[in-house]
């Protein structure tokens, strides 16, 4: 089928935000092989990484779906106002792919030689899924909006875990570590979203408004530096498992992973213009990748921190050309 085909394969990238599943397989790669210390169960990190992504594919094609009016008359060049996508198919995909993502959880925890099998991953699969439909329908153009998509990534990046997480007398026994990690992973997102919640207005005047600009902006710090301290609140056992330990170095490591994305949101508020803050918003999402990379390096080595880190070249070469919000 080719490029401007109906349906074709560029509508479809479009309207799952194809360079943003990066982040997705980064957060939930990352946050398994941060309590693993490697990919091992193969088939169950495989997994759990497919769940992650069919749940995320599902919330951008629902997003789009639960405002296919407003997109008419503000954005008619969508996949679906445009009729590059039908409306039938949109339904078909969003609500199957939720469903795939769920069960595939569900059979991560049930999968692997010598993995001891857990329910946890369907659970927070579940509650995933859930918080995608709340967001995409009724709330996100409430004040709970940007708290519900840091919510949706606290999750996310609690799906990796959920599927390493032991059990003890069938409780999990969640390291505060990670939680830790995940919220700050949640209070970023929550961030970036509170900046890029104006972005498709049509009115200029609400479009240049500058709160929504500078609380994204304070949210994002206080995301980086939960991220950058999490690691504080692991136990002598616990951070005997990790290949690194979490010093100052590692504080410094997320500091510099962030400093171009607050110089760019920054510039985005002192000379505002669309391209500006487009730019800022992309950076600020697509960064998700390397902070994931520094818990992957931190959990599981050199090796795998590299390999979660390269997820940000086909990121980056597909946010060129397709749109990340």
């Amino acid at each position: 089928m080719s490029e401007g085909s109906k349906g074709g394969w560029r509508a479809w990238a479009q309207l799952v935000r194809l360079p943003n599943v990066f982040t997705v397989i980064a957060d939930v790669a990352a946050a398994y092989l941060l309590l693993s210390h490697g990919p091992a169960p193969v088939e169950r990190f495989v997994l759990i990484i497919l769940a992650g992504v069919a749940l995320y594919w599902a919330g951008m094609i629902l997003n789009d779906l639960f405002d296919y009016g407003r997109d008419t008359e503000e954005q008619p060049s969508r996949p679906l106002p445009s009729g590059a996508i039908s409306l039938g198919a949109a339904q078909t995909s969003g609500f199957g792919l939720l469903g795939l993502g769920v069960l595939l959880a569900a059979g991560a925890g049930y999968v692997g030689e010598g993995a001891t099998t857990t329910w946890l991953p369907a659970v927070v699969a579940i509650a995933l899924a859930l918080a995608i439909v709340a967001y995409d329908g009724p709330l996100k153009k409430t004040p709970l909006g940007p708290a519900l998509m840091g919510a949706c990534r606290f999750l996310s990046f609690m799906l990796g875990a959920s599927a390493a997480i032991e059990l003890s007398d069938g409780t999990p026994q969640i390291p505060k570590y990670v939680l830790g990690v995940a919220f700050g992973f949640a209070v970023y997102v929550m961030g970036v979203t509170h900046f890029a919640r104006d972005e498709s207005s049509v009115d200029e005047s609400v479009r240049d408004n500058p709160i929504n600009l500078r609380i994204g902006t304070l949210f994002m710090l206080m995301g980086v530096l939960l991220l950058a301290f999490a690691p504080g609140l692991a136990t002598k056992a616990e951070l005997a498992g990790f290949v690194m330990v979490p010093g100052p170095q590692f504080a410094v490591l997320i500091g510099l992973i962030a400093l171009p994305v607050i110089v760019r949101v920054i510039r985005a508020q002192r000379k505002p213009s669309p391209s500006a803050r487009g730019l800022a918003i992309r950076n600020a999402l697509l960064s998700i990748i390397p902070f994931a990379a520094a818990y992957a390096l931190l959990g599981a080595g050199p090796k795998w921190g590299l390999i979660i880190f390269a997820l940000v070249a086909p990121a980056i070469s597909l946010a060129m050309r397709l749109r990340v919000t």
